[in-house]
């Protein structure tokens, strides 16, 4: 399968390249997406959705966002983004169909699913299953993922669950915890034997990035079932940073060469980031064309990474927080704009996105542990 991007066009985006993997099709794995239920001709749909929005309302509505149904987890990971949220006060099951509603009536596509972990929220693959013309990449440490929910997601036909590991079993359990590299692999295996397209995300870092980019481990995880596989290196962010698993420079292009490569002649679909995310200028591909992360308590955030909101949608409706003064004066700022290593530009420009977040009444999201 080879990835290319035209002039002007945007396939390195998630919803580019997934689109992309479908088209073509080379792969035998990836017929499994063909039984996703019409998940071509909703994307085309929401599409237009979207342009009918732009041109009626003025108002830039994203292909794809972030959501943490929850911020609870049954692991303590190393390098987690999420342990300083609050685990309380999350948004109902109704609260959660009314967001969906909503972004599916304005021409959202995708949901990427993240958290916490999100099978600890009873009745999430039910609700996801009402909304069809959604797409949903459910993030999962695989844990809770038991035969009979490989199941329930084989019926709905709008969710692709993403497995997480860290690479082998010595370096998924060293970060995961004891035991959590055999449950990832029963996991792949129920998913496997239901027919479901899934994928597995590792987080990459100086202690696993040769083995994440190796023929071995990649031809390993299409063996094991996964049509999709996403890389995001490691951003040091929260109350736990950890700076000694920031990638190099070179080890950064190193593993971006190898990346290309995979994606040439591997039968797997293969997202990076942050580097897919960035456009040739620098600036940040999610942030620029309105993406949010919208929390477990509702709060809309520019950015995974970036736990600041102004608004919430619990408050709000969801035409309404995209309209956000403090979202647009960070999207024309040079806050997006990557500078350095650090894989989220927000990140690397928080002093802008802090002076941004005062003068439009933004605040923090999470709560820091004291170390």
């Amino acid at each position: 399968m080879v990835l290319t991007r035209k002039r002007g066009t945007s396939l390195t985006t998630l919803e580019g390249i997934f689109l992309q993997g479908i088209r073509l099709q080379r792969h035998g794995i990836l017929r499994k997406l063909w039984k996703l239920q019409g998940i071509g001709r909703h994307a085309i749909g929401s599409r237009f959705r979207r342009k009918r929005f732009q041109k009626r309302e003025g108002l830039q509505v994203p292909a794809a966002i972030a959501f943490s149904p929850t911020m609870r987890c049954n692991l303590s990971c190393i390098g987690c983004y999420a342990r300083d949220y609050p685990a309380e006060n999350e948004l109902s099951l109704d609260e959660i169909e009314g967001l969906l509603s909503s972004a599916e009536r304005m021409g959202v596509f995708l949901f990427v699913i993240t958290g916490g972990e999100p099978l600890m929220r009873d009745g999430i693959l039910e609700a996801f299953e009402r909304h069809r013309r959604l797409l949903f990449l459910m993030i999962t440490n695989g844990k809770l993922l038991h035969k009979e929910t490989a199941r329930k997601i084989a019926i709905s036909r709008n969710i692709i669950p993403v497995v997480s590991l860290e690479g082998w079993q010595e370096q998924t359990d060293a970060r995961r915890g004891e035991g959590v590299y055999d449950q990832v692999k029963r996991a792949m295996g129920y998913l496997q034997n239901e027919g479901v397209a899934f994928g597995f995300s590792a987080m990459v870092a100086r202690d696993n990035f040769q083995t994440l980019s190796s023929d071995q481990f990649i031809d390993e995880m299409a063996e094991r079932g996964c049509a999709l596989g996403f890389y995001t290196e490691y951003v040091p962010v929260g109350s736990a940073v950890q700076w000694e698993l920031v990638l190099q420079e070179q080890e950064q292009k190193q593993f971006r060469k190898r990346i290309l490569e995979m994606r040439k002649n591997k039968p797997i679909m293969i997202v990076h980031l942050p580097d897919d995310e960035y456009m040739d200028d620098g600036r940040c591909r999610a942030v620029t064309y309105g993406s949010v992360h919208i929390n477990a308590q509702g709060y809309v955030e520019p950015c995974p990474f970036a736990h600041f909101a102004s608004d919430n949608v619990r408050e709000k409706g969801f035409d309404e927080v995209l309209r956000s003064q403090f979202l647009a004066k960070l999207r024309s700022s040079e806050a997006p704009v990557r500078r350095g290593r650090i894989g989220c530009a927000l990140l690397e420009n928080m002093d802008i996105l802090q002076d941004i977040a005062v003068k439009t009444g933004a605040g923090p999201t999470d709560c820091p542990q004291e170390s």
